[in-house]
Parts: C-alpha cells; sequence; structure tokens
C-alpha cells in the first residue's frame, strides 16, 4: 500500500473507524505507534479502547469537523456521537445519546500515524452519561 499524507490519511483512519474495519489500522499507524493519552504502544491499545467504545455506543460515529496539516504534523477536531446501550467502564447502559469532541495531534512518519496527543473530552461524556453533574451557573 502506498503511504497516505496529510488529508488522506486522516479520512483512512476515521473511515476505518467508522467501518468497524480495525484491522486496517494496522496499516495506518507505525508499528511503534506511541499514544501520549495513555502511554500506549503500537496500534493494539487503540484498537483495543474503540472496541470498548463500539461496545457502548453501538451506533458510534466519529465525524472530522476540522483538519490541519503542515509538514509531519495532523490536528483534527472531531465529534463523537452515538448512544449509550452497552457497559462502559463499568457504567450499565444509560441510554443517553451523547455528542463529545476530540482534538488530536498526531505526529506521521512514512505516510503512517506515529505519535498522537489528545483526545476524548471525558469530561464532557460523563456528564452527558449522568456519572458528573453539571456544572451550574453562578
Amino acid at each position: 500500500m502506498a503511504p497516505r499524507t496529510g488529508r488522506a490519511l486522516v479520512d483512512s483512519i476515521y473511515q476505518a473507524m467508522n467501518a468497524r474495519d480495525l484491522d486496517a489500522l494496522d496499516d495506518l499507524f507505525a508499528p511503534d505507534f506511541l499514544d501520549h493519552q495513555d502511554g500506549g504502544r503500537g496500534v493494539e491499545p487503540l484498537k483495543e479502547q474503540l472496541r470498548s467504545f463500539v461496545a457502548a455506543f453501538s451506533d458510534l460515529r466519529i465525524e472530522v469537523d476540522d483538519v490541519v496539516c503542515e509538514g509531519d504534523r495532523l490536528a483534527t477536531r472531531t465529534t463523537v456521537t452515538g448512544t449509550h446501550d452497552g457497559e462502559l467502564m463499568g457504567l450499565a447502559p444509560t441510554a443517553a445519546r451523547v455528542s463529545v469532541s476530540a482534538v488530536d495531534l498526531v505526529r506521521t512518519e512514512d505516510g503512517r500515524a506515529a505519535e498522537r496527543w489528545g483526545g476524548l473530552d471525558m469530561y464532557s461524556l460523563l456528564i452527558q452519561l449522568g456519572v458528573i453533574p453539571q456544572p451550574q451557573s453562578a
């Protein structure tokens, strides 16, 4: 497979995620990919995280809102939506419909994602699932 760059790499990654084709990610991420959010090495921890979110949100969808590409860096802002119809981190299904932002910065190498910083707005997700109360106005 020819290396993808810039927007083509971003589109390929999110298309694979939305299609639940997690094996396609093997060709889109470097073998020694480093996720600075959780310290995971390789693409397997990311695939496992995606599996757990798909199990918790069977209609999970990721929409790409913005992409900025410069040199070997890609920045994305995405919106993740879904209905909480499965267990998530020990939390029973709530049937809540969620819409949560994510921001990621990725360093690429040889047409593959090599490092990632950023991630999903977990605070907003926990509020939408009713795990923590919504902040009150003063």
